[in-house]
């Protein structure tokens, strides 16, 4: 008998002791499971989106009648407008129009920046001096190239920002050359504006002029 008694507190702890164990695991994978939560707002997004809207404008609204032709070195001052007819733009002295100055406004209507390429197509079969040149504002005339009609490429590689307007003003003429230009440059010209952006989605725009 004494030697029973002895056992059973060993049997008494060997329990306890399974039974805490039991508890520790218990605690232990409800702890586990109270830690663990999803996450639905955090990572979330969507696609960018890109748009262009484009519009060319005339500016020259005193130049109404048909081009002549003008000296590259007097660009600037048909520009401004002579004095003598208060300073109206491309018009000279005597009231002629020597020039055609078009407003190109392009909006990115997207949320995401996009970079253009634009082109200028002129259609002007009987006017072998028309030229272009892209200008500063409607009356400065700036340093940019005077292009031939031929050229095309009016401008590459241009950001503009998502909601933002890119605005350029583009100036046409008849080149002077000294020499009798009436059969060589006579009827009229259209034109062509286009941007194009890298992933291939473009505008375009056209407009037509008369011409002496």
């Amino acid at each position: 008998m004494v030697e029973n008694n002895r056992k059973e507190p060993g049997i008494f702890y060997a329990v306890i002791g399974v039974a805490t164990l039991v508890v520790a695991i218990i605690g232990a994978t409800f702890a586990f499971f109270t830690a663990t939560d999803d996450d639905s707002d955090t990572i979330k997004g969507q696609t960018a989106t890109v748009g262009l809207q484009l519009t060319v404008t005339s500016v020259t609204t005193d130049a109404k009648g048909g081009l002549i032709p003008i000296l590259e070195a007097d660009l600037s001052k048909g520009l401004a407008g002579d004095t003598a007819s208060k300073s109206k733009s491309c018009v000279d002295k005597n009231g002629n129009t020597v020039c055609q100055v078009y407003k190109i406004d392009v909006k990115n209507t997207g949320n995401s920046t996009v970079v253009l390429n634009g082109t200028l197509n002129l259609t002007a079969a009987s006017m072998a001096d028309l030229k272009w040149t892209k200008i500063t504002s409607p009356t400065v005339l700036g340093n940019n190239a005077k292009n031939a009609k031929t050229v095309s490429s009016l401008e590459e590689s241009i950001s503009v920002a998502g909601s933002a307007t890119h605005t350029i003003y583009v100036m046409l003429y008849i080149n002077e050359t000294n020499k009798a230009q009436n059969e060589t440059n006579s009827g009229g010209f259209t034109g062509t504006v286009s941007y194009s952006a890298a992933d291939g989605q473009g505008v375009t725009a056209s407009f037509t002029a008369a011409a002496a």
